[in-house]
């Protein structure tokens, strides 16, 4: 039985609390679900160590909707895969705070060192984040010592 895109999104969700995320929820759960299953999409080709593919099928246009991994994925595989979805998220998120930060430090009309605070600390816990899922993945590495081939 494949896995279901929402069953990583889920888990990742749990590291993420964002209320456009939840506005984007009670305006259009289909373009909710387009635009978390961008950022699942985008975080795939960093699992590069996967044992199995991680190959999966889109499709909107089908009643329900297909979004699913061809393979079952193991809880591990789904964790750390959600942890790249947050990961993805997180980076966005900062990314989009820099520039609208320096635009507002630019124009000279707006300084603020809290706003800058705010985007070191955002910083800070995307490195934690990486550190915390390359652990994983190294993890997942050494359970599966026994899957490589010599």
């Amino acid at each position: 039985m494949a896995t279901s895109f929402d069953e990583v999104i889920d888990l990742g969700l749990v590291l993420v609390d964002d209320y456009k995320l939840n506005k984007l929820y009670m305006n259009s759960p289909e373009d909710f679900y387009k635009f978390c299953d961008g950022i699942l999409i985008k975080s795939i080709p960093n699992f590069v160590n996967c044992n199995q593919s991680l190959d999966y099928i889109v499709n909107y246009s089908e009643n329900p909707p297909v979004r699913e991994f061809v393979n079952t994925l193991t809880m591990y595989e789904k964790d750390i895969l959600a942890d790249y979805w947050a990961l993805e998220w997180f980076t966005r998120e900062t990314q989009v705070a820099s520039r609208i930060n320096a635009a507002l430090q630019n124009s000279g009309s707006f300084k603020s060192h809290s706003e800058a605070m705010n985007l070191k600390a955002k910083e800070s816990y995307l490195n934690g984040l990486r550190v915390k899922v390359a652990q994983k993945c190294v993890d997942y590495e050494s359970m599966n010592l026994s899957n490589i081939q010599l």
